[in-house]
């Protein structure tokens, strides 16, 4: 695993966590197993733009619905992480 992968996993654990009102999620859930839906993707999607600085569309959400898939789909459409 990139050292940058394992960030981006958590940063995206971190944000699902907050907007789904979980107490923490693992990289390997999966967000609509969780409870989350379109909508909470759609607002998601702000701040992972936000935070990783690549705008992804709905479709990385429902396509990579855990958070150590979709690290590697930001990685792929350019995501960095700070710091």
């Amino acid at each position: 695993m990139q050292p940058e992968l394992d960030v981006m996993e958590k940063e995206i654990t971190a944000l699902w966590a907050e907007a789904l009102g979980l107490d923490s999620v693992a990289v390997d859930d999966d967000f609509f197993d969780l409870g989350g839906s379109s909508i909470t993707a759609i607002r998601l999607l702000p701040e992972i733009a936000e935070r990783f600085g690549v705008e992804p569309s709905i479709g990385v959400i429902f396509d990579h619905p855990t958070a150590r898939e979709m690290a590697v789909a930001l990685a792929d459409l350019g995501a960095k992480v700070a710091g």
